[in-house]
């Protein structure tokens, strides 16, 4: 069985990357199906993901959040590209921690994310602050219940190395402040293992008055990884 040590190593991403995912994924990692149709979403560290751009062609409002998104867009590019050699390297040494049901290989899964980057480029370069708001957890530049719904993906918990217990912390309870439903996915670390830190989080949430639960998706790619967690307000 290979280390945890070694397992980390395959994905040597040096901090928190740019990889963008599209509307689908979200679709099915978030179980947006059950999700209360009326009212504004925030899409919270999101970086190039196509996700705003498709939503708001289907009639959803939607805000990205980002430190990326002070950046020009030709800056954003370059940042990918600078992420896409590291990651696949990654891809095809841990492949056997993944489900590849979904997206066969590594190269498809380059292609889709290729995809939302310049799904997401052009609505930058289009909609500019008005959709993409430069700012980062855990303080957000929003009003208390400016939004129905808060989606966060793949950075809390996934990044629990560079992320410690305390942020992990403050920024749910600051995605809890400006939404009346939090939903965050995936519950496990860059090396695949469940977040140490969730156990935490929970805790800390249900003290504050928050409920939160751990709700099953239709979504797996990071073998183990079929959960996300829901924070609801009482």
């Amino acid at each position: 069985m290979i280390k945890e040590a070694e397992a980390r190593k395959e994905f040597d991403l040096g901090g928190i990357v740019p990889w963008g995912r599209r509307f689908d994924e979200y679709a099915d990692f978030f179980a947006l199906a059950d999700m209360p149709p009326e009212g504004p979403i925030l899409d919270v560290g999101g970086g190039p993901a196509s996700f705003a751009a498709e939503a708001a062609g289907q009639g959803q409002e939607v805000v990205a959040c980002d430190p990326i998104y002070a950046a020009t867009g030709d800056a954003i590019r370059q940042r990918f590209e600078e992420t896409r050699s590291d990651m696949m390297a990654g891809l095809r040494l841990a492949q056997y921690r993944f489900n590849w049901t979904r997206y066969g290989s590594p190269e498809r899964i380059e292609k889709i994310r290729r995809e939302a980057l310049e799904l997401f480029l052009a609505d930058f370069e289009a909609r500019g602050r008005v959709r993409y708001v430069p700012a980062s957890l855990p303080a957000l530049p929003f009003a208390d219940d400016a939004f129905q719904t808060a989606l966060c993906s793949h950075l809390l918990f996934l990044y629990g190395d560079d992320l410690d217990a305390a942020f992990h912390v403050a920024a749910v309870r600051e995605l809890a402040r400006v939404a009346r439903e939090v939903r965050i996915f995936p519950l496990v670390n860059l090396d695949g293992r469940p977040s140490s830190h969730l156990p935490v989080v929970m805790a800390e949430l249900e003290a504050a008055g928050l409920f939160p639960e751990l709700v099953s998706v239709p979504f797996e790619f990071q073998r183990g990884a079929t959960e996300m967690l829901r924070v609801r307000k009482g």
